[in-house]
């Protein structure tokens, strides 16, 4: 097993105080975005939270992060992205394909999905379940104290294998990849540790396994050619 650690520009960008669903989530651009924490106890989330005066706001995270795979050459037979969790745990994640703009991470960058559509309308309307690269299943349980396993499925690994750089966003998967606006005072966050925290003790990483190469050992007797 080998093991390869996010880059130092991971981090989160986010779409905050919005006065409706549509306002956070129809956007490509986000309001604010840090490559530099060392860790955002709301990292991954979609919440609708009482607003100051009154009334609600919304708000969604998004987290990205990739990692050098150039050293990869053969098939990887299985992998597994681990997050060390912080702060909050109360949302469900899902692992997609990003793009190669979040090396440089910006507020541009709020939609940097593969396959992502802003259309919203609260009601599933939008809903981009078909239409971005899923590299997860849906996580449903989250440690805010410890490491979180994410299986990364045969897209990921053929990813790995084929390309110098993978390219992660994490999600919120009920709400956010599946366009539900959350109601009433609805919070539904994931907290995180970033490459930027001091060692790499708490650092994302991914644990992966190279294919066994099949040696032909066939050894022939008598053979007329």
């Amino acid at each position: 097993m080998a093991t390869i650690y996010a880059h130092t520009n991971d981090g989160y960008i986010t779409r905050f105080n919005q006065s409706s669903w549509s306002d956070a989530r129809a956007n490509t651009a986000g309001t604010s975005a840090d490559s530099t924490a060392t860790h955002n106890t709301v990292s991954i989330s979609a919440s609708r939270q009482a607003a100051r005066g009154g009334g609600y706001s919304f708000h969604i995270y998004r987290s990205f992060l990739f990692f050098d795979t150039s050293g990869i050459s053969g098939d990887v037979s299985e992998a597994t992205l681990k997050i060390r969790g912080a702060g909050f745990a109360t949302g469900d994640v899902i692992a997609v394909k990003s793009n190669s703009d979040i090396e440089t991470l910006g507020t541009a960058d709020f939609g940097s999905i593969v396959g992502w559509n802003t259309t919203t309308d609260g009601s599933g309307g939008g809903d981009n379940e078909s239409n971005v690269t899923k590299y997860s299943a849906e996580i449903s349980t989250w440690s805010a104290s410890g490491y979180n396993d994410i299986a990364l499925n045969s897209t990921a690994l053929a990813n790995m294998r084929d390309d110098d750089k993978v390219y992660i966003c994490l999600l919120n998967t009920d709400y956010d990849l599946r366009d539900i606006a959350p109601t009433g005072y609805s919070t539904h966050r994931n907290g995180l540790y970033y490459t930027n925290y001091t060692g790499t003790s708490r650092d994302p990483y991914i644990d992966y396994t190279l294919a066994t190469v099949a040696e032909d050992d066939a050894i022939f007797f008598g053979a007329n050619f």
